[in-house]
């Protein structure tokens, strides 16, 4: 697999916030459905030697909000890798930091050592493992050193905010990044045998005092700018024509 040609890329977003920007520096097509009956829109181009096909969880038709959540992912992730057939998957965003690891608004991690849940509690032997996931994060190590990214463990949730028996996993576990998608879609990848790799750049401290919510509302645009300096580096780099090998993959 490894010696394979990177010739199509899907990237996945959880938020138009967090794609469109991205999506119009490449000049990619407008949005178009990624299924019937479904919110989820994908814009498709090509950057030199790769197709980019880009998805968004679409807005949700009652609410009027982006669909964010592990839901959605899983659901998303699995059509676009079947509909799209990328030899890469790269899920963007944004996330909530630590400052205790040298967590800071705007800095970019790259997922490594596992994808973990942490809001999965079942305390069954054998469902417990099963709750937190720990999926092993593909090293890439050259596009750490070519984005000149951090690294360590992604864990995912339902909730923007957290709770102490939450907190106490954060730090027994080295998590990085708090968001609330990407082991879903870490899952998919793994049954779907792709290569995977998520880029998080932070919004807001998770152990700060400051409300997530007032600092990811505030942080946002100027963390995603950021976000979109480092996929568009990643995505040119890989517009030369490149293997998985040369990933590190």
């Amino acid at each position: 697999m490894t010696d394979r040609s990177v010739e199509r890329v899907a990237l996945l977003f959880a938020m138009h916030a967090e794609a469109d920007p991205i999506a119009d520096r490449l000049g990619l097509g407008v949005p178009q459905p990624l299924r019937n009956g479904l919110p989820a829109m994908l814009r498709q181009g090509r950057c030199g030697a790769v197709e980019i096909h880009l998805c968004t969880h679409g807005v949700d038709p009652e609410h009027g909000v982006d669909r964010i959540g592990t839901e959605t992912a899983t659901l998303v992730a699995w059509l676009l890798a079947e509909r799209c057939r990328p030899d890469l998957l790269v899920n963007a965003g944004t996330c909530g930091g630590f400052a205790v690891r040298g967590g800071e608004i705007g800095r970019t991690y790259l997922a490594g050592e596992a994808f973990l849940y942490h809001d999965h509690h079942v305390p069954i032997p054998g469902f417990d493992a099963f709750g937190t996931a720990r999926i092993p994060a593909r090293r890439f190590e050259p596009v750490r050193a070519l984005l000149e990214l951090e690294r360590g463990p992604v864990s995912s949730g339902a909730a923007l905010t957290t709770n102490d028996v939450e907190r106490a996993f954060f730090e027994r576990e080295g998590v990085v990044a708090k968001d609330m998608e990407a082991t879903a879609i870490a899952a998919v990848a793994r049954d779907l045998d792709l290569p995977f790799l998520a880029l998080k750049t932070v919004t807001d401290l998770v152990d700060h005092p400051e409300p997530s919510q007032d600092a990811f509302q505030r942080n946002l645009a100027a963390s995603t700018a950021r976000l979109t300096d480092r996929l568009e580096r990643l995505i040119r780099h890989l517009g030369e024509g490149r293997t998985l090998a040369e990933l590190g993959a």
